[in-house]
């Protein structure tokens, strides 16, 4: 077999020189573009065994030992931040807690009288507030995510800040990803909502495209307005995804 050493340190060389070249990405600013609460990530090493072999099994011994990892898991998720970029869905993430909550009170209630449909219903109750707060953080698509990603730096930076200078390139920015966006597959659990998603993504991609015109003009009232209209619309298609 040829020797491919020389090949491997030459690729080396070129990561190292680009890594010199290219700065450093911003922690704090990824941490707040990315939608991930680490809090429910973890909650998930918890609620799979409540979920797959106490509920699904009827273990009522399991579902009465586990009571104390799922007390600390909802605590945490409880005292958990959301990331700058879940900021919208706040009134959502905090009636899914709420609920959380009380299907842990349940759950308590249950273990300590012993009542096996209690702790059943309980658990069940649990998992599926686990899983509507998954969905909630979880972005439905790459390619959605993407652009969410640049209307948050356009409509909870630039524009608080005033800084329509910076909004053309934001704009097409956003504009690019919309069209990735027109052009992804829609996931086949949204199947049928396929339609109503098509015209929110048209709609969405038409108002980014009136915001890329205002940020050429430079009229900053326009600008402002549109950067608005467009905010509302990504969150009229977010919404088509629940």
């Amino acid at each position: 077999m040829r020797n491919r050493r020389p090949t491997i340190l030459a690729a080396v060389a070129i990561a190292l020189a680009a890594s010199a070249t290219v700065p450093a990405a911003d922690p704090a600013a990824d941490e707040e573009t990315r939608a991930s609460v680490p809090a429910l990530t973890a909650f998930h090493d918890v609620v799979f065994p409540l979920w797959h072999d106490g509920w699904q099994n009827r273990d009522l011994t399991l579902i009465a030992e586990m009571l104390p990892r799922v007390k600390e898991g909802v605590r945490a998720v409880r005292s958990a931040d959301l990331p700058g970029i879940l900021r919208d869905r706040r009134e959502d993430w905090d009636a899914g807690v709420s609920a959380l909550a009380e299907a842990l009170a349940a759950y308590e209630g249950a273990v300590e009288a012993r009542e096996e449909k209690g702790m059943l219903d309980a658990v069940e109750a649990l998992h599926a507030g686990f899983e509507k707060l998954v969905r909630l953080v979880r972005p439905a698509m790459r390619e959605l995510d993407a652009y969410h990603v640049e209307l948050y730096a356009a409509y909870h930076k630039i524009l608080p800040a005033g800084e329509t200078g910076r909004m053309p390139a934001a704009a097409e920015a956003m504009a690019d990803r919309c069209r990735a966006l027109a052009a992804a597959e829609i996931p086949r659990r949204f199947a049928a909502k396929e339609a109503e998603i098509r015209r929110e993504i048209e709609a969405l991609c038409r108002d980014t495209d009136t915001l890329r015109e205002a940020a050429g003009g430079g009229d900053a009232a326009a600008v402002g307005a549109a950067v608005e209209r467009v905010h509302d619309r990504y969150r009229k298609l977010e919404a088509a995804f629940r």
